[in-house]
């Protein structure tokens, strides 16, 4: 027999869990993911500038497929390899590789040169909207 109490700390824990905020750094569920949405990095951008909580809303969590001319990669996993997207000045989309991928996808690529990355959005994080647990689809 469940009692109230634990009725009420069941559903406690349900709801704390429905609201994470933070997506996990590597994420190796990304290799089984079927993208929600296909876009660019300009596109994913101008969605959060027009309306951030609505693309929050939309992106966060989901598996989404970026396309885009990278303006910077870091390689050096101490600073965190990434593609870096500049959309205004210094900021716009930063897009996190999954460790375990990271050195392939790293050889192939160069900075301005058509990547498509797939990816789990966490959203505007400062002044970039970012992407996490990278990998080529």
């Amino acid at each position: 027999m469940i009692t109230p109490m634990r009725r009420w700390l069941v559903c406690l824990t349900v709801a704390g869990a429905a609201c994470v905020s933070n997506l996990p750094e590597q994420d190796l569920r990304i290799l089984a993911a079927q993208p929600y949405a296909k876009l660019s990095a300009s596109d994913l951008w101008k969605d959060f500038q027009t309306d951030a909580a609505a693309a929050t809303k939309k992106y966060f969590g989901k598996a989404i497929d970026v396309s885009d001319k990278p303006t910077a990669i870091e390689t050096e996993a101490s600073k965190g390899q990434h593609f870096f997207f500049v959309q205004t000045a210094d900021h716009g989309v930063r897009a996190r590789l999954l460790d375990e991928k990271a050195a392939g996808i790293l050889k192939e690529a160069k900075a301005g040169e058509r990547i498509t990355l797939r990816c789990f959005c966490q959203g505007m994080d400062g002044q970039d909207v970012l992407l996490k647990s990278c990998i080529r689809p």
